[in-house]
């Protein structure tokens, strides 16, 4: 996730550095293209993963992941501006929270009943830790902190956005962890 945070400001730069017009609206077309080349890719990357010693659980995260990530990269290519940047990780953030809730279901199925509480108050703490820490980001970019600017939208969505994807991350690595044990 750093990296897509790292590539999202290295592709802004670049683009004004090659003397690009700015940034394009994202249409429905050139989204549905995009997402047509990412799919073109995973089949290579599926090969790749195959030969590596993972079950089936941690290739088709590596997949759902890169998906994830390369959509949001190459639309963050085409539309770099607040509001396209805005929009492209809050897209991102809903799929990971997608992707964390097949993972926590996956998990819970696993547990036996008593160890299913924990996971769900562990849960259910994360979640008013996460409202809490989107409140304090939400403080922290104001102008009376941050100084202001159009950018405190984009800091805000990335900060909020990592919560949620290492918590994914997390979930997964529990879930994963336990089918390695079996």
């Amino acid at each position: 996730m750093k990296h897509f945070f790292l590539s999202m400001i290295l592709c802004i730069i670049g683009n004004i550095a090659l003397g690009q017009n700015g940034p394009k609206e994202m249409s429905p077309e050139i989204l549905k293209k995009i997402k047509a080349e990412v799919e073109a890719q995973i089949p290579k990357l599926k090969l790749k993963l195959s030969k590596q010693e993972l079950n089936a659980d941690e290739i088709e995260f590596k997949i759902d992941t890169f998906r994830i990530e390369t959509i949001a990269s190459k639309r963050m290519e085409i539309d770099y501006s607040t509001t396209g940047m805005n929009i492209t990780v809050d897209e991102l953030t809903t799929s990971y929270d997608k992707l964390m809730n097949k993972y926590y279901g996956k998990l819970m199925k696993l547990l036996k009943p008593e160890d299913k509480k924990i996971l769900i108050t562990a849960q259910k703490a994360w979640l008013v830790f996460r409202d809490a820490e989107l409140k304090l980001i939400g403080t922290m970019t104001d102008d009376q902190y941050s100084g202001g600017g159009t950018i405190q939208s984009n800091i805000r969505m990335g900060q909020y956005s990592s919560l949620v994807v290492e918590r994914t991350i997390d979930i997964f690595n529990y879930y994963s962890r336990i089918l390695k044990d079996e």
